[in-house]
């Protein structure tokens, strides 16, 4: 019997979007961010995507009634 391999035809590679498109993308699909969310995004725009990422956790870690 000879052993196949599963290959997937998507590429593995990522792509990250930018704030205005992911702003355009939200905008249609009805979703706003509340003004603390604002803030939070002004506020990590110069942080390393390690550091944004624990300032997303640390922002709902604990939060309740989401």
């Amino acid at each position: 019997m000879t052993v196949r391999s599963i290959r997937s035809s998507a590429s593995t590679r990522s792509y990250v979007l930018g704030r205005k498109t992911f702003a355009a993308i939200s905008a249609v699909e009805g979703l706003k961010l509340s003004a603390a969310g604002k803030r939070r995004m002004e506020k990590t725009g110069q942080l390393t995507p390690d550091q944004r990422r624990a300032e997303v956790i640390r922002a709902y870690v604990g939060r309740k009634g989401r």
